[in-house]
């Protein structure tokens, strides 16, 4: 299916359009549209483009929307938004797909390292823990790898990766890091596993977390709580604890696909039908 982009617009504060760019069409499969969010970084705008045709990396002036950089990837569907950090030196972007983990200077355009070992349909996003990054995904199988953001070249399958695993990895959404403590569930299913984030070893799980169904949205965490999200409208509570501890759940009448949103004591979620704000007391 090919699936025409509406093209990327920059706006200022009082809705005046400064600029657009037409981005051409995404073939993408499964009758899916395109998922990978721009990611902006001192002024430069990042667009990543996986799809069933030409895929590609391009970096914009987010001033004026000019190219600085583009380049083609050999990847097919993939939905992760990149993360950008400054490492070693170098401001990476690392990005997440089938063929392979990537690392990219931001001010050049050149991969630093790359590391394959991912499964198929990439979409959870890269999560950065001190030297590394946590990569995940769950579509035709299970793969979550800790890569260094130190390496240059391609690490693939060397003793450099920190660690790995192979079951109960998320399909859509991103997993959680929270104070050395990675929070994931299975493919798109309400089962939750917890990790050492530095190891890798199992610190609780896999558990079936309760009336929480077929999740999309990222979990979130504040407090000392974590907040997982399904699509019927049910919210889990959880401690952040080396221990499975339910807190609450609670229900609103819409669907979520959206991650939710934390701003001091609130929490946004935005459904099929109404966008909410909770707020503690």
């Amino acid at each position: 299916m090919v699936c025409s982009s509406a093209g990327l617009y920059c706006y200022d504060l009082d809705g005046n359009k400064l600029w657009e760019r037409d981005l051409g069409e995404a073939k993408v499969g499964s009758s899916l549209g395109e998922g990978c969010s721009p990611v902006l970084h001192d002024g430069r705008l990042v667009v990543v483009r996986d799809h069933a045709g030409q895929s590609s990396i391009e970096v914009l002036d987010g001033k004026t929307g000019d190219t600085l950089w583009q380049r083609e990837r050999d990847e097919d569907n993939a939905w992760a938004t990149p993360r950008v950090i400054q490492h070693s030196g170098k401001t990476q972007v690392i990005t997440a797909a089938s063929g392979a983990v990537r690392s990219y200077d931001l001010n050049s355009g050149e991969i630093i390292w790359q590391c394959s070992g991912l499964t198929g349909n990439v979409t959870p996003c890269p999560v950065i823990d001190g030297d590394y990054v946590i990569c995940m995904s769950g579509y035709q199988g299970y793969a979550a790898m800790a890569i260094p953001l130190t390496e240059t070249g391609d690490i693939t399958g060397s003793e450099k990766i920190l660690w790995k695993r192979d079951r109960g990895t998320p399909y859509i959404p991103s997993p959680l890091l929270y104070d050395g403590l990675l929070f994931y569930n299975q493919s798109n299913q309400s089962i939750l596993t917890c990790v050492d984030s530095n190891t890798g070893e199992t610190v609780f799980g896999p558990v079936r977390i309760g009336q929480v169904s077929n999740i999309y949205a990222s979990p979130v965490g504040a407090s000392g709580q974590i907040y997982i999200v399904g699509r019927g409208g049910k919210t889990l509570v959880i401690k952040r604890s080396s221990n499975f501890k339910e807190v609450a759940t609670n229900s609103l009448n819409d669907r979520f696909d959206a991650s939710p949103a934390l701003a001091g004591d609130q929490l946004f979620l935005r459904g099929a039908n109404h966008l909410y704000c909770l707020e503690g007391l």
